[in-house]
């Protein structure tokens, strides 16, 4: 149950991190983008009310080595205690989809909300109460000429419009008109002197509204209702099109991108035991040696490093030195050539049932070619037909995840509400860098979640 509601509110949040990014970016009426972007807000923060409730009914949170322990001895129990060896690899096993999914959805859903936060900072949540009542009264853009220039300055910046100044302009009217003055604040290349033109956005059928300087370069995207330029617009879609790509090459490295439920003749399999956690960060009773956190399982062939999504943790101790099946795909870099992968999707099958999915270097599965067997000529095992049991804790995230992370995600969808109203600069940008920051506390909060607690008592 809580994986089912766990993978619903996921895909519910990554849809309303989604929207509101896309509402801001290229709504172009003001109120309706408003409540459309608060009922995606209202979507994500009943998304974690689920989450909280869903923990709350389950006795409270749950330190996350008692998640992965339940769920070895669950996988125990539904083997009915059988530790028979399984006399060849299966042919099928429980897919890694979900993983690959969930994999894609975290890097792409944290960059999505950063790059959301930070459009909604720097955003017109609607247009500015002149430009607005301009609008109202059928805005258009003319060129006024100047009456009286006054207050010139230069700015102390390098731009394009090095100068501003308050000029009085004549507004353009229809013939037989009465001439209408307005004060405006002009910026310009060079300095306004009387009777320069003056590009002005104002209302013909009522010029005494008043006037704005500006053109369409300045003003056009501010006059159609859209919250930024076009320019930075396509910018956060280039950052959120890169954060795709990079979500993409996460999951190739971390996960491959084979589903791995059906073996065949280019999978080759061994037989094995696992011994023990090791790697850079690994607890100090199994070791710190290597780059990065491994499964070690030792075989005829030598030892072999696999790596998987566990990180600080191993598996339970009641697991070290039981009987496996290592499977891994042996065409998967098989060329070496500079473009080939450096790792290749594998798969620990327990004699208990137990499925556990990662990769293995390419270099070791080379080495192990010749000891391992073609999974599709071994042919089926006597026990083919037993359950497999998908060693994948991270799928009952709800379980574990700290009260404080959302906490956090309520303040950082707050955070997102105030900015799409019309509020101060200054609590603008306090409210942006706030929303910014959650995210990252959040993220980092869920990740240590994988620190053992010895470790992180010292």
């Amino acid at each position: 149950m809580s994986a089912k509601i766990g993978a619903w509110c996921a895909g519910v949040g990554l849809m309303a991190a989604t929207s509101v990014l896309g509402l801001w970016l290229f709504g172009n009426a003001p109120e309706l983008r408003r409540q459309l972007v608060l009922a995606s807000l209202g979507c994500a923060l009943i998304c974690v009310a689920v989450i909280a409730l869903q923990q709350r009914s389950s006795g409270g949170r749950r330190p996350l080595g008692e998640v992965v322990a339940a769920e070895c001895t669950q996988a125990a129990e539904e083997a009915h205690g059988s530790t028979a060896e399984l006399v060849s690899a299966p042919l099928t096993l429980p897919s890694r989809r979900g993983q690959q999914l969930r994999s894609l959805a975290w890097v792409i859903g944290i960059s999505t909300v950063l790059i959301g936060v930070f459009a909604l900072a720097v955003g017109a949540p609607q247009r500015s109460e002149l430009v607005e009542r301009i609008h109202s009264a059928g805005a258009e853009f003319g060129v006024a000429r100047a009456e009286k220039v006054s207050d010139i300055q230069r700015k102390s910046s390098r731009g394009k419009d090095p100068y501003t100044a308050t000029v009085v302009v004549q507004l353009p009217v229809n013939a037989g008109g009465v001439p209408v003055s307005a004060t405006v604040k002009a910026t310009t290349k060079k300095p306004l002197s009387p009777g320069d033109p003056v590009e002005v956005l104002y209302a013909p059928a009522q010029p005494r509204l008043g006037a704005v300087a500006g053109g369409e370069r300045s003003l056009g995207s501010e006059l159609r209702g859209e919250t930024m330029p076009a320019y930075m617009r396509w910018l956060f879609v280039a950052a959120w099109v890169l954060s795709c790509i990079a979500a993409v090459s996460h999951v190739s490295t971390k996960h491959g991108f084979r589903s791995y439920s059906r073996l065949g003749k280019k999978d080759k399999g061994i037989r094995g035991h696992y011994t023990r956690v090791g790697g850079l960060g690994a607890s100090a009773e199994h070791g710190s040696q290597g780059k990065d956190i491994y499964l070690e399982i030792r075989t005829d062939a030598g030892r072999v490093y696999f790596r998987t999504n566990f990180r600080k943790r191993g598996l339970p101790e009641v697991m070290e030195g039981q009987q496996l099946w290592l499977c891994w795909d042996a065409q998967r870099g098989a060329r070496g050539s500079r473009i080939s992968p450096s790792r290749t999707p594998a798969a620990l099958v327990f004699d208990t049932g137990l499925v556990v999915h990662g990769m293995v270097s390419v270099d070791e599965a080379r080495l192990l070619n010749d000891s391992g067997f073609s999974v599709e000529k071994l042919g089926t095992s006597p026990i083919e037909d037993r359950m497999f049991r998908l060693f994948d804790f991270r799928s009952q995230w709800p379980l574990f995840v700290e009260p404080l992370v959302l906490q956090t995600c309520v303040v950082v969808i707050a955070c997102a509400a105030l900015l799409t109203f019309d509020v101060a600069t200054g609590w603008r940008w306090a409210a942006g860098i706030v929303g910014f920051l959650g995210v990252f506390a959040a993220s980092g909060a869920y990740l240590s979640e994988d620190t053992p607690t010895k470790l992180a008592a010292e």
